[in-house]
């Protein structure tokens, strides 16, 4: 088989699941859930390769210099398994507990060090006017959530400017989402409909839906 047809196969294979995959906007169908456990299924594979490929990569350096000790990183990865297994499923909580106490542990110093210390240094350092705005947003959003005492006099104002940044900031977020997404799903459109030989599945892909109705509309009568 030639580059160009394996090039044909890919394409019209992307097409069809991600027709499959539209075809949810009628109702949950068969094609779709054939797409949906073909992709959950390749996303893992995917995952789990580039872990392997990513663990040989920072190991075998460690095993050439005789540092052994670092086998005990295999061993751990191994107790996975005991998952499968009701006998050993004891086995599997050891490396749970240790990456879950280590990602926390790693999460927590580096989410003190940017989230808190450095958004702190940001709003105590005014530079420009940009820097004086997050100052006062900072300070007003933690105003609204002060619940300590009841808001009264200046107290009421600043609440309702944290309010307004609040909002600002929440409906920036979500229109990063939105549009993070929308982009998304133009690129599978512009793929379906510019990118040969996808286009051709279009026209199958609507004559089936079709008849999946009539189908419906005939079960219904």
């Amino acid at each position: 088989m030639s580059m160009v047809e394996v090039e044909i196969l890919v394409t019209l294979s992307a097409a069809a699941i991600t027709l499959a995959l539209f075809s949810y906007l009628w109702r949950e169908n068969l094609a779709f859930r054939i797409a949906e456990h073909a992709y959950i299924g390749s996303a893992v594979g995917y995952g789990a390769l580039i872990t392997a490929e990513g663990a040989k990569r920072v190991l075998m350096p460690k095993l050439e210099k005789g540092e052994y000790i670092w086998l005990l990183t295999v061993l751990v990865g191994l107790l996975y398994l005991g998952f499968f297994a009701r006998k050993w499923f004891f086995l599997y909580r050891y490396p749970i507990s240790i990456v879950m106490a280590s990602g926390m542990g790693v999460y927590i110093a580096r989410g003190v060090k940017t989230n808190l210390i450095g958004h702190a240094l940001n709003t105590i350092m005014i530079k420009d006017w940009q820097t004086a705005l997050l100052a006062v947003g900072v300070i007003c959003g933690l105003f609204y959530f002060y619940s300590t005492a009841e808001h009264k006099g200046p107290m009421v104002y600043m609440s309702k400017v944290g309010r307004w940044f609040l909002m600002a900031a929440f409906g920036a977020q979500m229109g990063l989402h939105v549009m993070a997404r929308t982009s998304l799903v133009i690129g599978r459109i512009r793929f379906l409909l510019f990118e040969y030989p996808a286009y051709y599945l279009i026209p199958v892909a609507f004559i089936l839906v079709a008849a999946g109705i009539v189908w419906d509309y005939m079960k219904k009568k």
